[in-house]
This record gives C-alpha cells, structure tokens and sequence, in this order.
C-alpha cells in the first residue's frame, strides 16, 4: 500500500467528508461550476471522476445528465460514495486512476480529475501518462477539468500550520514540510471521545506541481484551454481536445 492510499484508509478517510463540510452544499457548488462553464452531456453522455472521492463531483455530473464512472483507490470513501448515490447512474469502480482505462469500453465525452487528485501521484511522471490516457479516451472536442494546489511556493516559519476545519469535537490542523518534488503533508487531528481530546497524526506526500508544468503539458496533448481560474487557493483549469 503506498503512502498516499494509506493516509486514506487508516487516517483521512474517516473525516474527510466532514473536513469538507455539508456534502449537499458542495455538490450543488459542483453542479453549477459545471453549468456555468457549459458542461453538458455530449454524444456518449459518458463522464470519468478520476479520484471521485465521497462523489461529490460525480452526483452533481450524474444530476446534470452523465452517466458516470467513478474512480477512487480508498475502499472507504468508496464504500461512501456507494451510500451516496442512490439511483443515479454512477458505477463506482475501487482502483488507483492510472488504471482507468481498462474501465471504459468506449470514448467519452468529459473527464474530470478534481479536489487535489492530481498531486497524490507518485512523481510528474505518472502525471504525463495519466494525461497521455486521457487523451486516448476522449471524443473530439471532449473535455478535460481539472483542479489542484499549485505547492511550488514554500511557506516558512508558523505559515507551515494550516487551520483546516474545527468545531466543538474536533480540530484539523495541516503542517507541510518542503522538498525538491514533493510537499510533506502532515493531517493533524484532534477529537473529543468520552470527553477527552485524542490526538492522531498521519502524513503523506503531495507533488509540487506548477500550474504552467499542467498548462504545458496539457498543450503538448492537444489541448486548448476554455477557462483557467484560481478558485479558494486551487487552480481550475477546464480544456479540450482540439484532434
């Protein structure tokens, strides 16, 4: 189980949902991103959520006529994701994104690879064949959306500790330590259980990925840009395939 996978599992993944705030608020900011940016169904009607996490991009695309499929590697916002959908018509499929492509029987119409997925790759690598594979699966003229922290500027000192949520039961806090390729990103929680406060501490690694190495790589496989916006810290960038 590599880093990443098992910060989920064992750590975030059980207060992830909450570090997120209200599921049905986030999705409806979802699906009006989508409809104030034109995506709409196209000839498949086919969307792939890479790293769909608890769903909330998948739902919104599903309730905007999609029919998606949703691709997470941890077992527990999976089985989330699951109780969330309801009838919509979403198959949830557990297994790391760079495999995707041995889920989709045909060509799609949109892909979307949101909420920082794209920095728990393992180097800029994967990064480059991830991208390669999504071009190999979209129509002409499909589109790409993306989203993720631009982390190549470093904070220093107390800037390093970022308040994420709290309330009365529990407090997160991040911590990111610098290098070359990869930021540390160190998920501090603290939780009230039988009135006292317990303290569980995981860390993984995030990629120091720039917005101008996406842009540029994005450019390199056929793609033009219909928007690129920063949005509360995270860069959002909606493409498509120009062949």
């Amino acid at each position: 189980m590599n880093k990443v996978k098992d910060h989920y599992e064992n750590h975030l993944g059980y207060f992830y949902s909450w570090m997120l705030g209200d599921f049905d608020t986030r999705r409806q900011e979802q699906e009006n991103f989508f409809k104030d940016h034109g995506i709409v169904p196209g000839r498949t009607k086919l969307a792939i959520d890479l790293g769909s996490g608890n769903g909330i991009q998948s739902v919104a695309l599903a309730r905007l006529g999609f029919s998606v499929r949703a691709v997470d590697f941890g077992k527990t916002l999976c089985d989330e994701h699951r109780r969330r959908k309801g009838n919509l018509d979403i198959e949830i499929i557990e297994q790391d994104i760079l495999h995707f492509n041995d889920h989709v029987p045909h060509q799609v119409d949109l892909v979307v690879c949101m909420g920082d997925t794209l920095t728990h790759m393992p180097d800029e690598k994967s990064v480059q064949t991830l991208i390669k594979k999504i071009v190999s699966v979209l129509t002409t003229k499909g589109k790409l959306i993306l989203s993720f922290r631009d982390l190549t500027a470093s904070l220093s000192g107390t800037q390093r500790f970022i308040p994420v949520r709290s309330d009365e039961n529990r407090i997160h806090t991040c911590f990111l330590e610098y290098f070359p390729h990869h930021v540390m990103v160190t998920d501090i929680l603290h939780e009230k259980v039988e009135g006292q406060w317990k303290l569980k501490v995981s860390s993984y690694p995030k990629l120091r990925l720039s917005i101008e190495i996406i842009k540029n790589l994005l450019i390199e496989n056929g793609f033009t840009f219909d928007t690129a916006e920063t949005i509360r810290g995270q860069e959002f960038l909606v493409a498509q395939v120009t062949r």
